[in-house]
């Protein structure tokens, strides 16, 4: 699961908890108001003859609803922006794939399978490979100097196993980290 998805889990489930609590202790307090007992955590009394002074052109009253709909608009794009897909469609293989099958693989199992592959690259000491729709971003870190053609060896590693899997519109994007020693 990336950060994104997680952020707006979290977001979700915090705002849909903040909204629970306020409506059952708006209505308790409306319970409260309608028996003519003292307020229980919102001290009404105290707002009621602000609130009834305000109207639809007061300015606190358009500000407050303009930041709910600016909040509304920002958390509606957050849930509409496309993520990156849990599984890879696969072209299919002539002659291998029966018509009508759609082939699919994980997107993790080929994020790792294509981490390997980038690992096992002379001079990588560590590999890591994220795929996208159209891009597989490679970071890679090697302990070795003077490996100039190293981020050229593993793009051409990981653009072999695409193409092995038919992904020939995923473009390699290879990141070099070199790691000091002392």
């Amino acid at each position: 699961m990336t950060a994104v998805p997680v952020v707006l889990r979290v977001l979700s489930t915090i705002l849909a908890l903040a909204l629970l609590v306020a409506g059952l202790v708006g209505a308790v307090e409306i319970v409260l108001a309608l028996l003519d007992r003292p307020h229980w955590l919102i001290p009404h009394e105290d707002w009621s003859p602000w609130l009834t002074q305000q109207t639809w052109v007061t300015g606190a009253v358009r500000a407050g609803l303009a930041a709910l709909a600016v909040l509304g608009l920002v958390l509606l794009v957050l849930a509409l922006r496309r993520g990156r897909p849990g599984t890879l469609v696969l072209p299919p293989r002539p002659g291998q794939t029966p018509p009508g099958v759609r082939v699919r693989a994980s997107r993790r199992g080929t994020e790792a399978w294509l981490t390997a592959a980038a690992r096992r690259t002379s001079g990588v000491s560590a590999a890591r490979v994220r795929l996208t729709r159209r891009r597989a971003d490679v970071k890679v870190r090697t302990a070795t100097r003077g490996q100039d053609d190293l981020p050229r060896d593993v793009a051409t590693v990981i653009g072999d196993r695409l193409a092995q899997l038919g992904l020939d519109q995923v473009r390699p994007r290879v990141a070099l980290t070199r790691k000091e020693t002392r």
